[in-house]
């Protein structure tokens, strides 16, 4: 038997507390990158668009854009 007790002692609820709001702060973390890149994404796309656009295209009827 030993002499000393190592067990580690029950986790605080402070503590508990801690380590939930750092596994939320990297899964939030996670997303907003994954929204970044998404939006850089459709940034891009949007610029391709523009630039195909034709010289006729610049002259957008008044009828539907007035």
């Amino acid at each position: 038997m030993k002499e000393i007790d190592d067990t580690d002692p029950p986790e605080s609820e402070s503590e508990a507390t801690k380590r939930v709001i750092a596994a939320n702060a990297v899964f939030a973390f996670e997303q907003l990158k994954g929204i970044n890149e998404r939006i850089d994404r459709l940034l891009i796309r949007i610029a391709n668009l523009e630039t195909q656009r034709t010289p006729q295209d610049e002259n957008d009827d008044p009828e539907w854009f007035g």
